[in-house]
């Protein structure tokens, strides 16, 4: 005679965590999808009309790197430059000099280094069971490897452009807490909506030990 007991071994129980599998299907389909995308693009523009040549580039780079396919990623990175600048000569009046357009390109290239960079370890990236935090340390990481980077390349620029006489130790500060600030807001505005897209389309009710085949594929950086 079954019991009461046995019958509710067969029902799904949802846990509170999400498989790594999952996770990281779920970010692949966030990268290569519409909506995240054009959210951080759009943000990342508007946000040109607050901002100047002070804008967390280095956030921009990394957000893009590491939660869009590399193509979408370059894509919307040169568009939130491309954004910067139009409304830095328009709006906030910058100088229509060869080095600041100088200055514009350098601050492309600068961004644009920060997202390939970034690119190398995507959130969703397959790792091996339990090591999905390698793809999250990875932020960190760049921030602090993304910054020097960045500012390396502004201080030799600056050998050649001049202007560099801004970036005392206070404005530096600024910047660097301004990156962390965002970047850390940013992904964790993306762990939110990944973690809910995961609960909508699959069923988290496996086994922790469970296996996950179908989304161990590698993910296209296409």
């Amino acid at each position: 005679m079954t019991t009461l007991q046995s019958l509710s071994s067969f029902v799904p129980r949802k846990t509170a965590w999400i498989p790594a599998p999952i996770w990281i299907h779920t970010c692949q389909q966030m990268a290569q999808g519409y909506f995240w995308p054009s959210l951080i693009t759009t943000v990342g523009c508007l946000g040109n009309i607050t901002y100047t040549c002070t804008l967390p580039f280095v956030t921009v780079g990394i957000l893009t790197g590491t939660t869009l396919t590399r193509s979408k990623a370059i894509l919307s990175t040169l568009m939130i430059w491309l954004a910067n600048q139009i409304f830095g000569y328009l709006l906030h009046n910058y100088p229509r000099t060869p080095d600041s357009f100088g200055w514009g390109i350098v601050l492309g290239i600068a961004t644009l280094s920060v997202t390939l960079a970034a690119s190398y370890r995507p959130l969703f990236k397959p790792v091996k069971p339990g090591q999905l935090w390698l793809n999250y340390a990875w932020i960190p990481l760049m921030l602090v490897l993304g910054f020097l980077g960045f500012q390396v390349l502004i201080f030799l620029a600056g050998l050649f452009l001049g202007g560099t006489h801004g970036l005392t130790l206070p404005v530096l500060g600024k910047i660097w807490l301004d990156n962390w600030l965002w970047t850390g807001l940013w992904i964790g505005i993306h762990s939110v909506l990944v973690g809910s897209k995961a609960r909508s389309l699959y069923p988290i009710s496996q086994p922790a030990h469970l296996e996950y085949p179908a989304f161990n594929k590698p993910a296209s950086k296409a």
